[in-house]
């Protein structure tokens, strides 16, 4: 594509080995609800690069067989819940709508039929936040925050964030924890104001946080207070 941006594209792997990556509609996208686009879809693959026979779109001849969930617009986060195993996304709405998410196996998550966002000139994209057949997401933030990296908490650090999650913001420049109760976001503070940029956030091998700044770019590492 000769748009710039929307690229969105995330790698992990789950608890079994498989790889997802995630690409955003780069700026088409009416094709994030088209199969045979890669654009707006998060792609499951075997580590060696060919497609499990199990995903949910293999056998169908008008769809690219590595798709795994569409109708996305830029996803940030990718991340695996590590009591569930369960796959969470964070994706940046238009102005208003970044989502987070759980990706289910040949769901369509909406873009752009169903938004919580309009343009950045304020026009409407669409009428609708909801329709059948399509997902809603576990929480949309509106106005927007720019959401990027995501992680989940199981460190013996800060134990009385277990099961929590991290959400970083771009735009307003901090770290959100999300407070996770079956599937859904029961509390969320902000418990970081960086004054720049935040881009990702992970946890080290030993519990403590680690969260990465743009402007300068730099790595903040998180311990108790005494």
């Amino acid at each position: 594509a000769s748009e710039k941006h929307h690229y969105g594209t995330r790698i992990i792997f789950d608890n079994d080995g498989y790889l997802y990556f995630a690409i955003g509609d780069r700026g088409q996208r009416e094709k994030a609800q088209i199969l045979n686009y890669p654009n707006g879809k998060i792609h499951r693959l075997h580590d060696d690069g060919t497609v499990p026979r199990d995903n949910p779109f293999f056998d169908n001849e008008r769809a690219l067989s590595s798709i795994w969930s569409y109708g996305h617009r830029n996803p940030q986060g990718l991340v695996i819940h590590p009591r569930t195993g369960e796959i969470w996304e964070s994706e940046h709405g238009p102005r208003g709508g970044d989502e987070l998410n759980i990706i289910y196996p040949g769901k369509n998550f909406g873009w752009p039929v169903i938004t919580y966002g309009k343009n950045y000139n304020g026009t409407i994209i669409s009428h609708l936040t909801h329709n059948d057949g399509m997902e809603q997401p576990v929480l949309h933030w509106t106005p927007s925050i720019a959401v990027c990296g995501i992680t989940f908490y199981e460190g013996k650090v800060f134990t009385e964030w277990g099961n929590n999650l991290f959400a970083t913001s771009l735009k307003y420049e901090r770290l959100h924890r999300l407070e996770i109760l079956d599937g859904k976001v029961v509390e969320q503070e902000i418990i970081y104001d960086a004054g720049s940029r935040v881009r990702d956030v992970e946890i080290g091998p030993l519990g403590f946080i680690y969260v990465a700044l743009e402007d300068p770019g730099r790595i903040v590492r998180f311990v108790p207070v005494d």
